[in-house]
């Protein structure tokens, strides 16, 4: 049965559609657009790097040279397309100085900041064994057998590379423009990078750079490149610690050549391991030749082979960079854990990349077997300090053996970041010297960069001092709570009191003299009878009639009382005018005309503001019915921008007011009125009425103030 159609789910699909053609149209033509991209010569112009990405040095263009100003390690500089594939690079460089490396980069890929820091190929001259380079760069160095370049590599020497890529095949040629002498290498790699930029790359030297072209290749190309190179090279550098172990062993350990001498022999040093040091005589040493790469190379200068560390010093050093490999030929002192080589030349083999630190534990490196190599420790920060030669030194300890480490350079701002109790992991040459140690550590480890530092966790939070903290803050809030449970409990209790004073200042103005005048009457009646007067039934009956009345006023005031003290609700928010009027209505009446006015545009009141101005409302309506007789009451509501305005006016016989003997009432409506920041106004002369007028603003009142500042307050007695 064919499913119903829907219109809806059919547009859906042509929209997806839609936008999965325009996607891949947009791919194909971006990829287009890379691919076709032409092999071109560079125009060296002034300034004119728009095509080139730098990743670290100094790059200029000036009068057709392309030049890099800084000797850091591995700056390079990239142009062209992923895209690039066969393709042929030319180029004439010069070194600036006697030493480091100078060349191109082809099939590029994948570039960061970093000697090594691309996938792709190298091809270049080196100044310290005068080589022409080739070799692979995957974020690690593989190199090829170096090429001889006669006459040496010097500086101020201009030599034109030209590097063919065909397939995974490279041949490059050097030529000395000067002396016309030439060098040939030929490269494979299978698999290969097969596509990639173009680049300019110098190691520990600035250079120049001229004449930068890129044609298409074949086959052909490489072979007229190719068949002058004696062999096909491949790369042989490792990038594995087991290659690197493995590298370094030259020659079988049952070899005459790989056994130390003995201490009667005579004669020059020989090719040996760096762990073969320590079965010579500890009185005496001898010349030996070493080979290794260099794991440190200040406060000293460490080599490290397959079978341990040496300490060079007081020897023929070049500029050399961790990483390098090197021979190292000179007087072989061992020590009771390693030696020390004095005396001597370093010669510079190839440069290379760090080798990977073997991690130990510390108890492993306070034995002395890992002494003058490059460890990997963890360990938890114990203390840091700074010495006066401007050495950080920082205390470690872990599993019960403590230690430290030494970083011999300009603190940064790295390490005075640096937490105590944080665990770190180190990476560095662990060192048994005294020198270093100072009796105060088994050993030490030396760092070479702030790199070699690692926070793997922050300090426990769990500290003796939280755990204080913790304890005094939770006391300070229990008292705190404390502190406001018991103001809320003495507030309620102010305020009850409060509420009753003013019930029983009402109770005695109202009812309290009503009953009076009652017993006063029954009183005179029941003196009357008990003398025997003769009184007439007209006498008696006006006196009944006088208690009668008092009583129906007493029930009256006991009537407007109750109605006073009925709970307020949220609708005097809104209409606090109507509310007022109808309690006058049931304390007054018809006896007495009650007439309401409004002023201004009404808006809510917040409810304490409400409440209090209808307690004072009420209470002023309350005393102008019971005290002054009036035929009239005004009711006024003013609202103004910021608060509100009640004037309760009467036309009764008003009184003689003075402050200081006000009554309850008045005494009850001053502090509501203080209770909201209004002001009470009470106006009224004998014989001419009475005004009480009210201002408050729209403002809450705090309520901490109201906690904690309410039993500042007198209470009215009397």
């Amino acid at each position: 049965m064919p499913l119903p159609f829907n219109p809806r789910l059919r547009l859906v699909a042509i929209v997806l559609a839609s936008a999965g053609l325009a996607a891949g149209a947009l791919l194909w033509f971006q990829w287009l657009r890379v691919e076709r991209l032409p092999l071109h010569t560079y125009d060296l112009q002034d300034g004119a790097m728009a095509e080139w990405k730098a990743y670290g040095g100094s790059w200029e263009i000036a009068n057709g040279v392309l030049r890099n100003n800084s000797d850091e390690r591995g700056a390079k500089l990239l142009a062209g397309s992923t895209q690039w594939s066969n393709y042929t690079l030319t180029a004439d460089v010069q070194f600036d100085g006697e030493h480091g490396d100078l060349g191109v980069i082809l099939r590029s890929n994948a570039e960061e900041e970093g000697v090594d820091a691309y996938n792709g190929y190298y091809v270049g001259l080196r100044t310290t064994d005068g080589t022409l380079v080739i070799g692979r760069s995957d974020y690690g160095w593989m190199e090829a057998r170096p090429v001889k370049m006669p006459g040496g590599v010097h500086a101020s020497t201009w030599y034109r590379l030209k590097v063919t890529a065909f397939g995974c095949n490279i041949a490059a040629s050097s030529e000395d423009l000067s002396t016309q002498r030439m060098a040939w290498v030929a490269f494979e790699e299978d698999p290969c990078v097969e596509s990639g930029r173009i680049g300019l790359r110098s190691l520990a030297t600035g250079g120049m750079w001229r004449n930068i072209a890129v044609s298409p290749a074949s086959r052909s190309d490489y072979d007229e490149l190719g068949h002058n190179a004696v062999s096909v090279e491949h790369p042989e550098f490792p990038k594995r610690e087991a290659d690197y172990n493995s590298f370094f062993h030259f020659a079988p350990a049952s070899s005459s050549v790989t056994q130390p001498r003995d201490s009667n022999a005579k004669g020059p040093g020989r090719d040996i391991h760096i762990g073969d040091l320590q079965n010579f005589p500890r009185n005496e040493g001898e010349n030996a030749v070493l080979r290794g790469v260099v794991i440190l190379t200040s406060p000293g200068l460490y080599v490290q082979d397959s079978t341990g560390g040496i300490l060079v010093k007081d020897s023929q050093i070049p500029q050399l960079n961790v990483g390098d490999a090197v021979e190292v030929e000179g007087h072989a002192d061992p020590g009771l854990y390693s030696a020390v080589v004095r005396g001597g030349t370093v010669r510079l083999l190839w440069s290379g990349t760090p080798i990977p630190p073997t991690a130990i534990t510390p108890s492993q490196a306070a034995s002395g077997a890992y002494d003058s190599r490059f460890v990997e420790i963890e360990g938890r920060l114990t203390g840091m300090e700074l010495t006066p030669h401007g050495d950080q030194v920082f205390d470690f300890t872990q599993g019960g053996q403590s230690f430290r480490a030494v970083y011999a350079n300009r603190p940064a701002d790295f390490l005075h970041r640096l937490e105590i109790n944080s665990s770190l992991r180190i990476r560095g040459v662990c060192v048994l010297d005294r020198r270093y140690t100072q009796e105060r550590a088994p050993f030490v480890v030396l760092l070479s960069s702030v790199d070699d530092i690692q926070v793997l966790a922050g300090p426990p939070w769990w500290t003796p001092l939280h755990i204080g903290m913790i304890f005094v803050a939770a006391i300070a809030f229990a008292l705190l709570i404390q502190l406001v449970y018991f103001r809320i409990q003495q507030w309620k209790a102010y305020a009850i009191s409060q509420e009753r004073n003013r019930l029983a200042h009402e109770i005695h103005d109202t009812m309290a003299q009503s009953f009076a005048g009652v017993g006063y009457q029954i009183q005179g009646i029941r003196s009357g009878v008990l003398r025997g007067d003769r009184q007439d039934l007209g006498i008696i009956a006006d006196q009944l009639s006088v208690a009668y009345q008092l009583v129906r006023r007493c029930h009256e005031e006991a009537s407007r009382t109750i109605s006073m003290l009925g709970s307020s609700s949220p609708e005097i928010q809104h209409n606090l005018l109507g509310t007022l009027a109808e309690t006058a209505r049931k304390i007054a009446g018809n006896q007495i005309r009650t007439q309401t006015t409004l002023y201004g545009n009404p808006f809510p009141l917040n409810l304490r503001l409400a409440n209090a101005l209808l307690q004072i409302g009420q209470e002023a309506i309350a005393n102008a019915v019971s005290h002054g007789n009036p035929t009239a009451l005004n009711i006024t509501l003013r609202y103004e921008d910021s608060g509100v305005e009640l004037v309760v006016e009467d036309d009764g016989k008003g009184f003689d007011y003075q402050p200081q003997e006000a009554g309850f009432g008045i005494l009850g409506m001053q502090k509501r009125a203080r209770e909201v920041a209004g002001t009470l106004s009470i106006n009224t002369t004998v014989g001419h009425g009475t005004q009480v007028r009210v201002h408050a603003n729209q403002q809450p009142v705090s309520l901490l103030k109201r906690m904690f500042g309410m039993g500042k307050e007198k209470v009215p007695t009397g």
